[in-house]
């Protein structure tokens, strides 16, 4: 199996970005979960993944271990946000996988960042906001933080997120 997990945070630009690393060699594998997701999300994955690569998942802004802060959350920020946790690490390059809100990110990163990525893996990222169904566009617009955030703590991704958050409120 892939060993043992380490994990730390990156410094980028005013947020320590939460990551894990597991397994050793080849190009490193960056994966990035969705939106209101932790590392978790990806289950046993990473690890197996790991069997002959170094795979590292990160927490974005907001997210799993990584503070929040009071700018709006941008695709160019998670984007830079991802970019400096390669660059933190060391890494030339790195691969990246990212799904739904991780895929918008994962691809900023290679849009703004080209010389850090090797290959690029989106999963079920949204492409345009006018691709979505008009009844999820409502909902999404009808969203704030006092009617989610008591149907989030309830839910298996709001219970994961207030284990590790450093400020679940």
């Amino acid at each position: 199996m892939a060993g043992e997990v380490v994990s730390g945070y990156a410094p980028v630009d005013g947020v320590d970005v939460y990551w894990e690393s597991r397994g050793s060699g080849g190009t490193p594998l960056l994966m990035v979960h969705g939106g209101y997701g932790t590392t978790a999300v990806f289950e046993s994955v990473p690890e197996l993944l790991a069997r002959d690569r170094q795979v590292v998942a990160i927490e974005l802004e907001g997210h799993g271990h990584t503070g929040n802060t009071d700018r709006p959350f941008t695709w160019e920020r998670f984007g830079d946000q991802v970019a400096g946790v390669v660059r933190h690490l060391g890494f030339g390059q790195a691969d990246l996988l990212g799904w739904s809100l991780g895929g918008g990110a994962v691809l900023r990163c290679a849009i703004q960042h080209q010389d850090l990525v090797r290959k690029l893996v989106v999963v079920s990222a949204p492409c345009r906001r006018s691709a979505w169904f008009p009844e999820v566009l409502a909902g999404f617009d009808s969203m704030t933080a006092a009617t989610l955030a008591p149907l989030l703590r309830q839910s298996p991704l709001g219970v994961a997120y207030a284990e590790v958050a450093p400020d679940p409120d």
